[in-house]
């Protein structure tokens, strides 16, 4: 979802782009495309050596949390040995690296986490990925790595949380979320542009990018439906500790975005602000 969203971003602002993919197309317009599996290290040396990269871009990763807690070991060879050997790449070829990381590294103990509160996880996904962040310092100091929790539009065969929001209250169906989970959701387009800027300006090292605005999913579902003129009443309380669950999940995911507001000198978007960018997306449906 956000490789898709960053090439058309790229595409859309000039810049030339290629959208490495394994199984689903990137299908942008523009962006020339090849096909590789992150986990053949001699594929992708080929292929950055070929390429010959000013930026690369590590988006890719093992997003079922409950898949990284049945598989460790593919998700730390998707999270920290791609991330690694994509930043010695990155290193070995002069470009810089973008390591897309997650707002997931803590117990869930304390909100709006700041860049320097050494993560603390609590299952195999959020594991690998602060391993992940640590590797790609490691082997390029000056790698920019961006921790995150966006939203929508999501691609046909992966529905966002937006998408299934929209699609079970427009079908009248009702929907539990829940009210114990917090985060702060950012869109796609505006986490782009976010990342071209902190990137433009020299950002280096970990940077908090995210809404400004902590919302419970129970919140967040509620007020995208009213925005997209929906039965909000379809909404109704759930709690995450009813749910049969392989691996454990932080209560709070909410992330400060002090850092990177006083670096690109403006306050990141509230909920309200990226209702805005869903909404042609939501009606195009």
């Amino acid at each position: 979802m956000l490789g898709y969203g960053l090439c058309r971003h790229l595409v859309d602002h000039g810049h030339q782009v290629t959208g490495i993919a394994r199984k689903h197309e990137v299908g942008v317009p523009g962006v020339t495309e090849t096909r590789i599996d992150l986990l053949d290290t001699a594929a992708l040396r080929a292929a950055v050596d070929d390429l010959s990269p000013d930026v690369i871009v590590h988006c890719a990763g093992l997003t079922s949390v409950d898949g990284c807690e049945r598989d460790e070991p593919l998700a730390r060879a998707l999270h920290v040995e791609a991330a690694a050997l994509l930043a010695e790449c990155a290193t070995g070829s002069g470009a810089r690296m973008i390591q897309i990381s997650t707002d997931h590294l803590w117990d869930g103990s304390r909100p709006m986490i700041t860049e320097d509160t050494p993560p603390a996880p609590i299952n195999a996904y959020a594991r690998t990925k602060a391993a992940g962040e640590a590797a790609v310092l490691a082997m390029a100091a000056d790698s920019l790595i961006v921790r995150t929790n966006f939203c929508g539009p999501g691609r046909p065969w992966r529905k966002s949380l937006a998408d299934w929001v929209f699609d079970e209250l427009s079908a009248g169906r009702p929907i539990a979320a829940f009210t114990d989970v917090f985060f702060t959701p950012i869109t796609v387009p505006r986490l782009a542009q976010a990342i071209v800027d902190l990137f433009d300006a020299g950002g280096e090292g970990v940077f908090n990018v995210a809404g400004s605005e902590r919302v419970s999913k129970y919140d967040f579902a509620r007020r995208y439906a009213r925005d997209q003129g929906l039965d909000e009443t379809l909404v109704s309380e759930g709690s995450i500790k009813t749910i049969d669950l392989a691996a454990a999940r932080p209560f709070d995911m909410s992330l400060s975005t002090e850092k990177v507001s006083a670096f690109l000198d403006r306050r990141m978007p509230d909920l309200n602000e990226c209702f805005a960018d869903l909404t042609p997306f939501a009606k195009a449906l």
